[in-house]
C-alpha cells in the first residue's frame, strides 16, 4: 500500500485501465473461445445429420436393391414355370401321339381261344408278331403268360404300326 500512495492520479488510471484492457480482452477471447465452440458443436451437429441421411439413404438403397432382386428372382420363377407348363403341354403331346391307338375292344368267349385267333380276326394275320402286338397292349389284363387268356376278358386292339401293314 505504500507504493499506491506513491502513484498519482494518473498511475492509478493508468493500472485501472490496463486491468480493464486485460478484462476486455479475456472477456473477447472467451467470447471467442465460446463462438468456435459453437461452431464446432453446430458443424458436428450438421455432420451427423449428414451421416443419419447417408445411412438412410443406404439403407433404401439396399431395400430397393432387395426389391429388385426379389422382383428378378420372381420373373425367374415365372418364367421358369411357364417353361415347365410348355414342357409338360409338350411331353402330354408327344404320350399322346406315342400311345397305342386301340381299334377295338375284343371279349374272349371260349377257352379254346387264343391271341392269334384274335390277330387272324383284326389283322388277317396270325404270326407271332400280330398276336404279340395285343398280347403287349394287354399285358395288364392278360398276364405273364400270353397263351392263357380267359373267357370274359376284354381285349384292347391296338392298330397296326406301319411297318406291318
Amino acid at each position: 500500500m505504500a507504493e499506491e500512495k506513491k502513484k498519482g492520479l494518473f498511475g492509478k488510471a493508468i493500472d485501472a485501465l490496463t486491468t480493464r484492457d486485460e478484462k476486455e480482452a479475456a472477456e473477447k477471447a472467451q467470447q471467442a473461445a465460446q463462438a468456435a465452440q459453437d461452431q464446432a458443436a453446430a458443424a458436428q451437429q450438421r455432420a451427423q445429420e449428414a451421416e443419419r441421411k447417408i445411412a438412410e439413404a443406404e439403407a433404401k438403397a439396399k431395400q430397393l436393391e432387395a426389391e429388385l432382386k426379389a422382383k428378378e428372382n420372381q420373373e425367374k420363377a415365372h418364367k421358369l414355370l411357364e417353361e415347365m407348363r410348355a414342357r409338360d403341354a409338350q411331353m402330354a403331346a408327344a404320350a399322346a401321339a406315342a400311345a397305342p391307338k386301340f381299334i377295338a375292344e375284343y371279349e374272349v368267349k371260349g377257352w379254346d381261344e387264343t391271341l392269334s385267333h384274335v390277330a387272324l380276326k383284326y389283322y388277317k394275320n396270325a404270326t407271332r408278331p400280330y398276336w404279340m402286338l395285343i398280347y403287349e397292349a394287354n399285358k395288364a389284363v392278360i398276364g405273364d403268360n400270353p397263351n392263357i387268356i380267359k373267357p370274359g376278358m376284354v381285349l384292347k386292339i391296338p392298330e397296326l404300326p406301319a411297318d406291318m401293314k
